[in-house]
């Protein structure tokens, strides 16, 4: 506990002076735009709100008090899943995780029973190391990475990451500190804000403001992008989040749309942590991405038939 404190301190303080010597190169271009356009201002407005975030950043630690930071239990499960496309970069993606400051009680891999096999050497010897914990589940494509987990795990939060992206190294340890000030609200490092017509009535999908910075929540319109990082707590979700032949009638291949309808249905809402927006892809993994590959057209089918199911998500 003593070390988590040091990490949170030191993190702190590293923050402040970073955003305090990025004040001051924001001064220094605003002050050379004034005769000279090679910076746009676009670009400038973009790095502004990229440190603002940062100041919130620290602030959100902040407000966790100190004594709260001695007593409260940091232990949380780490979940991922892949698939043999981006097998390749397994490893790298493992590899980081152990320069995160708060690390997980445990990390659980699901794999598909048929993949198992092809998982790259370097993976299995990490699981045969006791670093992780290799699952071998039905194929759900991406759902796999937490579906399986809600049957398992029931006592502590679940912190679930895609396996095409290097991670802030204080990422779980931001996650966990607004679990502390926010224990029944989902915890994102990215979201989308759903929109509504004037009836209330929500929106297509595409009509949505996707990576949405301008407010954090606690609120219902907000929905995490569950990759990049997102903490669920313990019975945030309704009990049919694990119904996996639900999920797959009514939201395949969009298990971000089926997590939030599931946390609304608890009546949960979602805080976003600020300064995580940016996505850092590992090199040749999103060919095979879901995005790529159809998650357009299933965003919007898949929100029609959950709205069909369940109703307005923001009505519950």
């Amino acid at each position: 506990m003593t070390i988590l404190l040091i990490a949170l301190n030191l993190t702190l303080l590293v923050l402040l002076v970073y955003i305090v010597r990025s004040l001051r190169t924001i001064g220094s271009k605003l002050s050379s735009l004034q005769t000279s356009q090679k910076l746009g201002m676009k670009d400038l407005n973009k790095q502004i709100s990229s440190y603002r975030q940062m100041v919130k950043r620290v602030t959100q630690i902040q407000e966790l008090p100190m004594g709260e930071r001695k007593s409260a239990s940091w232990d949380f499960v780490l979940s991922l899943t892949s698939h043999e496309p981006r097998f390749h970069a397994l490893p790298k993606v493992l590899e980081g995780l152990k320069y995160q400051l708060l690390q997980p009680k445990k990390i659980l891999l699901n794999i598909a029973h048929h993949e198992i096999e092809k998982l790259p050497q370097k993976v299995k010897d990490l699981a045969a190391s006791g670093y992780l914990t290799i699952n071998s589940v039905d194929d759900l494509g991406p759902a796999k990475k937490l579906i399986p987990v809600l049957k398992t795990e029931r006592e502590l939060p679940i912190i679930v990451i895609d396996d095409d992206l290097d991670f802030d190294t204080e990422l779980f340890m931001h996650l966990m500190a607004q679990h502390h000030l926010y224990p029944k609200a989902v915890i994102a490092s990215r979201v989308h804000q759903i929109t509504t017509q004037v009836n209330g009535d929500l929106k297509r999908f595409d009509q949505w403001n996707k990576q949405f910075v301008e407010s954090d929540g606690p609120a219902a319109d907000l929905m995490p992008t569950s990759g990049a990082g997102t903490l669920y707590p313990v019975g945030s979700l309704h009990s049919d989040a694990a119904d996996a032949e639900l999920y797959q009638q009514l939201s395949n291949f969009t298990d971000d749309l089926w997590w939030y309808f599931q946390a609304r249905r608890n009546g949960t809402l979602i805080r976003r942590i600020s300064g995580f927006s940016d996505l850092n892809f590992i090199e040749a993994t999103q060919e095979a991405g879901l995005w790529k590959n159809g998650n357009q057209d299933r965003n919007e089918s898949n929100l029609l038939n959950l709205i069909q199911k369940y109703g307005n998500p923001l009505q519950f």
